[in-house]
């Protein structure tokens, strides 16, 4: 585990207090010389989070903070991904994630800064052993009879029941059956969960505030045909999944709206399709962060996660059923893109409304523009 390369992943708009914590788990872990921390400032980023970067560095620490002009610089470099990654916006995480492709990490973790690890648990250790320990038997594989597992039951909440943020709606009602089963494939991902402020959707923060005392401490893979959303919070890959993890773009105008804040939940269905078509699985559990949610306007939020929770409603059982070709998460993820066109020309909802078909094609197209983004990179190793 010692020789593991490990490139830890945020953007933030903050002044970089979560950073220390970050490099507390890295020191106490014996890991300064395997982590890399990527952090992506953007144009209202303050100029405290520079001095914090400064500080860290001075203590030994490896961390590389470009700012918006060495960005652009960089995506320039890459072609036409610099026109696709709008400032201001979570997307910029993408930038993240090509340079710790570029940097040959053995795994990626993608945080969000308000996501905070105890210093006790092993932060970087469990997402290590949860992707790099090859005694996969020593896992359980959880299959439900609705195709979906609800990661929230192995929390303990104020609430009755809450699902995560991308769990589709129709799969809400009823009771599933689950089986559970020693876990016979390769962990590609690792979701970690959270303490305190679940990842759940605006709706669920407007009508019944949830908060987690403790977990489970079980984690579980999920069988072939089972699914499950993830986002980028606490969530770890292995690094051939690289290249089918782009962050979606949101903003587009869907009837009046702009749509917002799922493009971390669309990326990992992504992700996660094309890890299935590999034989390979997504796990969920540990290790579990304090989520201390920054200041949400939960009404706006509704308003912009409406149109994405439409059109996964509709989405999602097509994903589900569609065949892929390809041979690695590449050649894959192509295949992926032009089946994404395919469905949207097919939906029902796309007919009605074609600002929907425009969200699918303009997606299936930025995929591509990515995958020639990683390309580049290969060419200059």
């Amino acid at each position: 585990m010692r020789s593991k390369k490990i490139s830890l992943v945020a953007t933030t708009i903050g002044d970089g207090k979560f950073l220390d914590i970050y490099s507390t788990n890295i020191k106490n872990e014996g890991l300064i010389e395997n982590v890399s921390l990527i952090i992506i400032p953007d144009k209202k980023t303050p100029k405290e989070l520079y001095d914090k970067v400064s500080n860290i560095k001075k203590k030994g620490y490896d961390v590389q903070c470009p700012n918006v002009e060495e960005q652009d610089k960089y995506l320039k470099r890459l072609g036409m991904i610099s026109k696709i990654i709008p400032y201001n916006s979570d997307n910029r995480l993408n930038i993240g994630y090509l340079m710790a492709y570029e940097q040959n990490c053995d795994i990626l973790v993608s945080v969000d800064d308000d996501n905070n690890p105890s210093t006790k648990t092993g932060f970087f250790h469990e997402h290590l052993d949860a992707l790099i320990d090859n005694n996969v038997s020593k896992l359980k594989s959880v299959s439900s009879s609705n195709n979906w597992y609800n990661i929230c039951e192995e929390l303990k909440i104020n609430q009755p029941t809450i699902f995560a943020r991308g769990y589709p709606y129709y799969a809400r009602v009823g009771k599933s059956k689950i089986v559970t089963k020693p876990n016979i494939q390769k962990v590609a991902i690792n979701a970690g969960l959270w303490l305190e402020d679940p990842d759940v959707d605006a709706m669920t923060w407007l009508s019944c505030p949830p908060k987690v005392s403790s977990f489970s401490g079980k984690s579980y893979t999920i069988a072939k045909d089972t699914w499950s959303p993830i986002n980028t919070q606490n969530t770890s890959l292995i690094y051939e999944v690289i290249p089918a993890y782009y962050f979606v773009k949101m903003g587009y105008p869907i009837k009046g709206s702009s749509i917002d804040r799922y493009g971390d939940i669309f990326s990992g269905f992504f992700a996660l399709k094309c890890a299935k078509h590999l034989g390979m699985t997504a796990r969920f559990g540990s290790p579990v962060v304090n989520h201390i949610r920054n200041s949400h306007n939960y009404m706006k939020d509704v308003q912009a996660e409406m149109m994405c929770i439409q059109i996964l409603e509709h989405f999602l059982p097509e994903l589900g059923n569609v065949k892929l070709t390809g041979s690695n998460f590449t050649e894959t993820y192509v295949s992926l893109s032009y089946a994404i066109d395919e469905i949207s020309e097919k939906m029902e909802i796309c007919k009605r409304e074609k600002d929907y078909l425009n969200f699918f094609h303009e997606t299936a197209y930025n995929m591509r523009v990515w995958i020639k983004a990683i390309k580049k990179i290969n060419s200059q190793d």
